[in-house]
């Protein structure tokens, strides 16, 4: 499981470019520091002294109706993403099924082109956890807890039992039957690869999104696959964007 990077379109600078397009002027025009607030300022939705009054008065609102509203007002800022959706990544992604489904609910802002296994017979890899995690307790929507006691006795029967199927897949393919067909055969823990092209400012929602703590474990790690690639391409944007460093 993992994310390489194929190549990429644009810088920072380019992101203060179009986002100064409006008053039709350009970066080169504005210093490096100049440039890099303006940036800043897009991704936090308000001038840096609104930002720092905010801060300040936060520490003030110690009742649950003032809090609520200072989290519908957070909710309210508009960010100003256009300019980060100009510059453009390309990864190659590798991730089991499930893992790949979750990252195609990512919709806006992505194209993906996806290996068929209608078309190819080669054996795939199969990714094997390194533990397997037990249900939580209470909400299933935590996904899961720690190590599951018996996790050992569970990952050698998954592998034994993927590896059975995977031995059928190549038989099938081998005795004629047709790719579109045997490939159902194939356990979800197998991976799939694809080419992945996003805007910058996709690409930061999906991490995000996936970086959180509620996220399952194999999509955090990733999604901080994308992240050590990303973040040195647009280190300005990428980090206001994803980290508040504003």
């Amino acid at each position: 499981m993992k994310a390489v990077y194929e190549n990429h379109y644009l810088t920072d600078r380019d992101v203060a470019n179009y986002a100064r397009h409006s008053f039709a002027k350009l970066a080169d025009n504005f210093t490096e520091e100049q440039n890099n607030s303006l940036i800043r300022f897009l991704a936090r939705g308000m001038q840096s002294g609104d930002w720092e009054t905010l801060i300040a008065g936060m520490q003030h609102r110690d009742t649950k109706t003032s809090a609520h509203e200072l989290a519908v007002y957070l909710r309210s800022i508009p960010e100003h993403w256009i300019p980060f959706g100009h510059p453009h990544i390309t990864l190659r992604m590798e991730a089991p099924v499930p893992i790949r489904t979750q990252c195609f609910k990512h919709k806006i802002g992505f194209v993906e082109s996806e290996e068929s296994r209608r078309y190819i017979s080669s054996t795939p890899k199969l990714y094997v956890p390194e533990i397997f995690r037990a249900k939580p307790e209470g909400s299933i929507k935590q996904g899961s807890a720690q190590k599951h006691p018996d996790s050992d006795m569970f990952r050698s029967i998954y592998v034994e039992t993927a590896k059975n199927a995977l031995a059928v897949y190549e038989n099938m393919i081998a005795c004629g039957v047709c790719p579109e067909q045997a490939r159902f055969i194939l356990p979800q823990g197998c991976e799939v690869n694809w080419v992945w092209t996003g805007s910058l400012y996709a690409f930061a929602n999906f991490y995000n999104q996936r970086s959180d703590s509620h996220a399952q474990k194999e999509i955090q790690d990733l999604a901080e696959h994308v992240n050590q690639i990303i973040a040195p391409l647009y280190p300005v944007s990428w980090a206001a964007l994803t980290q508040g460093v504003y």
